[in-house]
């Protein structure tokens, strides 16, 4: 079957080697949510006991669902019921949702998610969240290049898109600056927390998609 598919391939679209087949094949090393580090936090697997930390640092704040595809929670109840969700999701080795943890105090900041995730063409979105009261200080950019590094170079993914809200011009500094590209602006549908149509910008980073 393998020299079949080789034959075709070098055949259809020209493929010089075995080699070049090798990378054409190349499937995702899917191994979920991993743990990394960055100079300042570890990016790790949510734990029930950050219950606390996520729902007063973002998941409870108006501010910092603005610009997001989530309602505010009402009650750290709530929280706890999609914490559970997430943990419970962990073993699925195409899960990736990290937990944004400071060094020094381990409290959890923030988060980073990937989704959208089309494994024959080694494409998925990326998401982010930063608590306000740590806004302006270079975390999101900090974590979110750590993670898109991971994504390419690892686990083999070749195009990864974000997308912001159109007046959150901030969140597109921080993908530039992580080597994101803008591509264009679009008309998207979301449950938001405010409305359900929202303009935005779309950014992409075109990763390796191999490991050789």
């Amino acid at each position: 079957m393998e020299k079949k598919l080789c034959k075709f391939l070098i055949k259809r679209y020209n493929v010089i080697s075995i080699l070049m087949v090798e990378v054409i094949l190349e499937r995702l090393r899917l191994s979920g949510t991993v743990q990394l580090e960055t100079e300042r936090f570890f990016l790790r697997k949510f734990q029930m006991s950050d219950a606390h930390d996520i729902y007063s640092n973002w998941l409870s704040d108006k501010d910092s669902a603005r610009y997001n595809a989530w309602r505010v929670h009402s009650s750290i109840e709530v929280t706890e019921e999609y914490l559970s969700e997430w943990i419970d999701s962990y073993k699925k080795n195409d899960y990736f949702h990290w937990a944004v943890a400071d060094k020094n105090t381990e409290e959890a900041i923030g988060s980073v998610t990937v989704s959208s995730i089309k494994k024959g063409k080694k494409y998925c979105e990326i998401g982010y969240t930063i608590a306000k009261k740590l806004w302006n200080q270079g975390i999101a950019t900090e974590v979110l290049t750590r993670v898109l590094e991971y994504l390419t170079n690892e686990v083999g993914f070749e195009t990864i898109c974000a997308v912001h809200d159109i007046r959150n011009e901030a969140s597109g500094k921080v993908m530039q600056k992580a080597g994101m590209k803008f591509v264009k602006n679009k008309t998207r549908i979301f449950l938001n927390s405010n409305n359900f149509i929202v303009r935005c910008s779309i950014y992409e980073l075109k990763g390796r998609g191999t490991h050789l």
